[in-house]
């Protein structure tokens, strides 16, 4: 980390400039002292009003001071932002706000308890619905709108996080099939209402009942033998039973649940065989990523005749280190991509594909850090811009490589590079005057990380320029 001298050195580079882009993205690290003359340029113009209020990377008190004098189309923006910190949404609520917002702020993942209080009873149904559908609805507020004659509303409300059991009963004793079906599959469900689903001849109903993880699993089993397939797949599904208790001796008749059977891990073994050898493509693909899948079927899946199923097994987390070297080798450049993106591929795997010269194997190694950097220099000459891009991710290329992306001729390369650790300072001030706004940001954002730490941002933006 550099002083905060250059921190202020930099501020001050960008004031002079006079770059909104740029500005905006030291911002969020400035000293508060900077904010006013940085806002200046941010929101130099309505234009530049309009596109950071609705902007989702633009830092919450950046947002919170454009509402202070904001005009109906601003206003409208910042309650559409999923940015908009609480206090600016208090502050769009207040005078004559329009349907919409009310509507956008009611549905809004930053909207807090007292606003969606008020908002629950709103004049306009809309606004209502939207505060219903909200997650962060509370008890009290879903318990207000809940049956009440509106369908969407009880739906929404039957889905909420924070619906309570007395709301849920009501629900149930008084909504259509649609919200008993959303009861059913809530966790705070009543113990009685959960035995009443399952006698439902409702298909609908008992299907979400099998997705409850509040179910217990002697109900759960005899979902599992249920007529009705989706019923089936949704109680394979369910987290309850561990996959190692799931019972299939005969194996189920459609391919449907099998897939699903195919993505439990901890399955028992002789499932597991089974679906190694399922007639069904999809099955195959899905056991092969398994964890569960044993080096002697593990062996059959790499030598299966659908490419994918040969894909999937070169990305399982246990695939051994022969069988890897195995599929480096294979004649479908998909399938050697797989082993290529594998930080744990066995040396002589690489040492096969670094001779490969196919885009997608190429931009596979160009991601993983075991690639050596005079294979990492050849991609990043690549002619294709997206091989190309993937150095511009590989944390481990050195600044010799990295710095030949900062003339790339494709802007997206340029933004991710501007954010690599390894790229030398020299290169990050030159992107400072890249012709894309983008990658101006994008670069001032890294010049002001190196300056001061993420954490002790105090402009309500966490920057993680690294991820």
């Amino acid at each position: 980390m550099a002083s905060r001298a250059e921190l202020r050195a930099l501020v001050d580079r960008l004031l002079d400039a006079g770059d909104p882009y740029a500005a905006l993205g030291v911002y969020p690290l400035a000293d508060a002292p900077d904010w006013q003359a940085l806002e200046a340029v941010i929101l130099a113009t309505p234009r530049l009003r309009l596109a950071f209020a609705a902007a989702p990377y633009a830092p919450a008190n950046l947002l919170d001071r454009i509402s202070i004098d904001a005009d109906a189309a601003l206003r409208l923006r910042l309650a559409k932002n999923p940015t908009t910190p609480p206090s600016a949404l208090a502050r769009l609520l207040t005078g004559d706000a329009s349907d919409r917002i009310r509507r956008y702020v009611a549905g809004h993942r930053k909207a807090d308890a007292a606003m969606l209080s008020a908002l629950a009873a709103d004049r306009s149904v809309q606004v209502r619905r939207a505060v219903a559908g909200n997650p962060n609805a509370p008890r009290g507020v879903l318990a207000r709108l809940a049956a009440k004659g509106d369908g969407l509303i009880d739906r929404s409300a039957a889905r909420g996080p924070f619906a309570g059991a007395e709301v849920l009963q009501t629900l149930w004793d008084t909504g259509d099939r649609h919200v008993c079906a959303e009861v059913a599959a809530h966790p705070n469900c009543p113990g009685a209402v959960l035995h009443q689903a399952e006698a439902m001849a409702d298909a609908l109903i008992r299907r979400k009942l099998a997705s409850n993880a509040a179910l217990g699993v002697e109900a759960l089993t005899r979902l599992l033998a249920d007529d009705d397939e989706r019923i089936r797949a949704a109680a394979v599904r369910n987290p309850v039973v561990s996959g190692e208790y799931l019972d299939d001796p005969e194996g189920d008749p459609s391919p449907k649940v099998r897939r699903i059977f195919a993505r439990r891990e901890r399955l028992a073994a002789q499932i597991v065989a089974r679906l190694t050898a399922d007639p069904d493509d999809w099955v195959r693909r899905w056991i092969a990523r398994n964890p569960a899948v044993p080096e002697d079927l593990m062996d059959r899946l790499a030598a299966d005749p659908v490419m994918e199923v040969r894909r999937s097994t070169a990305r399982n987390p246990t695939c051994p280190a022969p069988l890897l070297t195995i599929l480096a080798g294979d004649s479908v450049a998909w399938v050697r991509a797989g082993v290529a993106m594998r930080e744990d591929a066995p040396e002589a795997a690489i040492s096969l594909l670094l001779k490969d010269e196919d885009p997608d194997v190429l931009g596979a190694l160009g991601r993983n850090p075991r690639t050596p950097a005079s294979k990492l220099e050849e991609i990043a000459r690549h002619p294709d811009k997206d091989v190309r891009r993937a150095v511009a991710f590989n944390r481990a290329a050195p600044a010799a490589v990295v710095a030949r992306l900062a003339e790339d001729p494709y802007p997206l390369n340029r933004v991710i590079l501007a954010g690599h650790p390894n790229l030398g300072l020299s290169h990050i001030e030159h992107l400072l005057d890249d012709p894309e706004p983008q990658v101006r940001f994008a670069a001032a954002a890294h010049l002001a990380w190196r300056s001061a730490p993420p954490h002790a941002a105090p402009g309500g933006w966490n920057i993680n320029h690294c991820d």
